[in-house]
């Protein structure tokens, strides 16, 4: 039957459905059914708590998150037992930046709930990303106490050690996560940058290229790809990788840092100082960068602006002793002396 010119088109129906059928559609990745058969059950009497819950869920899969957190709230109001509808709101209020109405949610979780094992997960990654490695290490290691080879947990402890600066630790944890998730990206990548940490730059690479596989758009991963390249003497396929991040307008001063070291490596000193000095118009003080400029002005013959290019870092690091040590190599070049002996001694910028 042909529509009448001028007769709106109305939007097809879907017949009456029960919620494991809508959970269905959901998993199936068919999220437009999926929330028009959560609508329908959320606006058929009775008002039905799970319902609400997963068209939360799903409205925050889709970027809506003050809807997503007014339909959680709603349905933790009739439910408010259910731990699960906890975390679910948590989750979007960290997405929402309130990492503390999160941790809350988190909190009241495992309340209900001590044996559901993403509560101690999601706190753990929060005491990390707080800086405080004490709490993170706790939370994770109450988690393992539910499940030792929790892939979550796993890279949670991982994660916490590489930030302790203990590598040997952090492979361990994170190899067993990546065996029990290969096609994380996420953990593929912390995994790259323990093994990085320990040197070991080919398997590094790997990793890294398994992430990138898997999360294209990973630019930390591809940062750290470009950096174990640079490591292996493969500055060309190093370029590559920095070039990408530049292009994007990813990880601008990293990106710029890889490129000014590949051409430093490629034996381009005039090439690396500019690299490396739009690396510094984003971070002026960074201790690396500023040296590796100074190192290639001086190569150039530039002593004045090398010692300024280290001038200008001590400024803002003054305790840095190998700043100094540079500074005072190059005054001594310059033929002051005594200027040379003043900047040897961390704290006289």
């Amino acid at each position: 039957m042909r529509r009448s010119p001028g007769r709106p088109l109305r939007r097809r129906r879907l017949p009456a459905m029960t919620l494991k059928e809508a959970i269905e559609l959901h998993r199936a990745g068919q999220l437009d059914a999926a929330e028009q058969a959560y609508r329908m059950l959320v606006e058929s009497p009775p008002d039905e708590a799970d319902a609400l819950h997963l068209l939360g869920v799903l409205r925050q899969q889709r970027g809506a998150t003050d809807e997503a957190l007014d339909l959680m709230r709603r349905a933790i109001a009739r439910a408010p037992e259910q731990a699960q509808y906890h975390l679910s709101l948590g989750g979007s209020l960290l997405h929402a930046g309130d990492a503390d109405a999160a941790r809350a949610c988190f909190e009241r979780a495992v309340a209900l709930d001590p044996n559901r094992i993403e509560s101690y997960a999601l706190l753990g990654h929060l005491a990390l990303s707080d800086g405080d490695a004490a709490a993170a290490e706790q939370h994770f290691r109450v988690g393992q106490r539910v499940d030792q080879e929790d892939p979550l947990v796993l890279l949670g402890l991982g994660s916490t050690y590489l930030s302790l600066g203990d590598s040997g630790n952090a492979v361990k944890f994170l190899t067993r996560a990546a065996e029990q998730r290969p096609r994380d990206g996420s953990i593929q990548a912390t995994l790259g940058r323990a093994l990085f940490d320990q040197g070991a730059y080919g398997i590094a690479e790997q990793a890294f290229r398994n992430a990138l596989a898997v999360q294209s758009n990973l630019s930390s991963a591809r940062l750290y790809l470009g950096r174990a390249l640079l490591r292996q003497q493969r500055a060309a396929e190093a370029q590559e990788q920095f070039a990408a991040l530049a292009e994007a307008d990813q990880e601008s001063f990293g990106a710029f840092l890889g490129l000014g070291d590949v051409a430093n490596q490629q034996g381009h000193p005039a090439k690396a100082v500019r690299w490396y000095k739009r690396a510094l118009s984003i971070d002026p003080g960074h201790g690396a960068a500023s040296a590796a400029c100074a190192s290639c002005l001086e190569r150039l013959g530039d002593l004045a602006g090398a010692a300024q290019c280290l001038t200008t870092a001590l400024q803002r690091l003054p305790d840095a002793a190998e700043l100094h040590a540079a500074l005072a190599a190059v005054l001594e070049r310059m033929g002051r002396g005594t200027r040379a002996a003043v900047a040897q001694t961390p704290g006289q910028p």
